[in-house]
C-alpha cells in the first residue's frame, strides 16, 4: 500500500514538473512569437489607432479635448466648489490627472480588447499566426494614446512648479507591470465574449464601479491605518498610486513591498488563468466567429 502511494505521489511530482516545464516553453515561445511577427503587430496597431481616432472631423484632436474639458470640471468641482486639497498640498492637477491616464489606459484597453478576437478574426486563416498575441495590438494601440497624455501631464507637472526627476522613469516599471496585467485579462475577457456577448457590457459595469473604488479622486493616507491594508487588496491600487509614486510624490517602487508581491500574485494568477481560458475555448473559436 505504501509502495503504491509513493509511487502515485511519484507520478504526481513528475506531472507537475512537466506542467511547469511547459509552461516556461510557452512563455518562451510566446516572446519569440512576438519578435517574429513584431511588424504585423506594429502595423495593425497603428491602423488600430488612425481607425479609432482619424474618423471624425476633428481626428485625433478629441484625443486632447475630452479629457481636458473634463479634468477642467474635476478641478473647478473640487478646488474651487468643495475646496478639496491632495495630501501634501501637492498641484490638484497633476495630481489627479497622472492617476486618470493610468486609469483610462487600463480600463479603455480591457473593454476594448474584449473583442479583439471577432476583430482580427481574419487571421484564423493563416495558420503561421498564434493568435494569442492579438491583445498586444489593443494595448500598443491605447499606449499610443498614453504616451500622448503622458506629454501633457509633464507639461501641466511643470507648468505647476514641479521641478524634473529621475522617480519620473519608474513610470516605466508601472506602464511594464499594468501591460502584463492587460494581456492575462485581455485573454479572458477576448476568449470568453466570443461564447458570452454581455461580456462588453459587464466589463463597462465592473469598471464604473472600479473607478471610484481605485485611489484616483483620493489618497490613502485619508483613511484610518486600520482600514488601509483592504484598500490595499484593490489590484488597481498598486498601479494607479504608482504613477503618483513616481511623478508626484516621488518615492521608489519597493517601498510598499506589500503591494507588490500581491499585485504580482494577483497578475500571475491572470495570466495563469488566461492561458487556461485561451487553450480551452481557443478549438471553438471557428464556430462562433
Amino acid at each position: 500500500m505504501t509502495s503504491k502511494t509513493n509511487d502515485v505521489a511519484a507520478v504526481e511530482s513528475r506531472k507537475r514538473k512537466n506542467d511547469l516545464f511547459h509552461t516556461i516553453i510557452r512563455g518562451k515561445n510566446f516572446i519569440l512569437e512576438i519578435f517574429r511577427l513584431r511588424k504585423l503587430l506594429f502595423d495593425l496597431s497603428i491602423r488600430e489607432f488612425k481607425s479609432g481616432h482619424f474618423g471624425s472631423v476633428l481626428g485625433v484632436v478629441w484625443i486632447f479635448v475630452e479629457p481636458m474639458i473634463f479634468m477642467y470640471v474635476m478641478w473647478f468641482f473640487f478646488t474651487k466648489a468643495m475646496r478639496f486639497q491632495p495630501v501634501g498640498n501637492y498641484p490638484f492637477l497633476p495630481w489627479l490627472f497622472c492617476s486618470m491616464i493610468m486609469w483610462q489606459f487600463f480600463s479603455g484597453t480591457c473593454i476594448s480588447s474584449a473583442n479583439v478576437f471577432s476583430s482580427y478574426s481574419y487571421l484564423m486563416k493563416k495558420p503561421e499566426i498564434n493568435l494569442s498575441i492579438l491583445p498586444l495590438i489593443k494595448i500598443l494601440s491605447s499606449l499610443y494614446v498614453h504616451l500622448i497624455f503622458i506629454f501633457l501631464l509633464i507639461i501641466m507637472m511643470f507648468a505647476s512648479g514641479i521641478s524634473f526627476s529621475f522617480y519620473w522613469f519608474q513610470s516605466l516599471y508601472y506602464l511594464f507591470a499594468t501591460c502584463v496585467l492587460l494581456i492575462g485579462i485581455s485573454w479572458i475577457t477576448g476568449s470568453v465574449s466570443l461564447f458570452l456577448q454581455d461580456t462588453r457590457n459587464i466589463l463597462g459595469v465592473l469598471f464604473q464601479i472600479g473607478y471610484w473604488i481605485s485611489p484616483i479622486f483620493w489618497d490613502l493616507n485619508t483613511y484610518p491605518e486600520k482600514y488601509r491594508i483592504f484598500m490595499k487588496l484593490n489590484p488597481f491600487y498598486y498601479i494607479i498610486n504608482g504613477y503618483r509614486q513616481s511623478f508626484i510624490y516621488q518615492k521608489p517602487f519597493y517601498e510598499d513591498t506589500f503591494s507588490m508581491i500581491y499585485f504580482w500574485s494577483f497578475t500571475l494568477v491572470c495570466i495563469c488563468l488566461g492561458i487556461f481560458t485561451y487553450k480551452r475555448l481557443r478549438p471553438e473559436f471557428g464556430d462562433v466567429i
